[in-house]
């Protein structure tokens, strides 16, 4: 049997508010993952938007920066 939109859309309005983010979230993957299936790798309008707002950060403040190599350190500190 082939999943419809509305088999989807019923299964959504059924599910308690509170998981509707997690439902969109895992959408989200999904996109993104087919994205990198398919080699498509056009930016969201929000990472654009990010972007828009380092690069603006980076014109203002050109040496308040870090190389590579340390951004790298600072992540590992940061994550690990």
């Amino acid at each position: 049997m082939e999943i419809t939109i509305k088999d989807l859309e019923k299964d959504l309005k059924s599910l308690p508010t509170e998981l509707l983010q997690q439902v969109s979230d895992y959408v989200a993957f999904l996109k993104f993952k087919h994205r990198q299936d398919s080699n498509d790798m056009r930016l969201e309008d929000w990472q654009k938007e990010i972007l828009d707002e380092r690069l603006l950060y980076l014109e203002k403040n050109p040496n308040n920066t870090l190389d590579f190599d340390n951004t790298i350190a600072e992540l590992k500190k940061k994550y690990s």
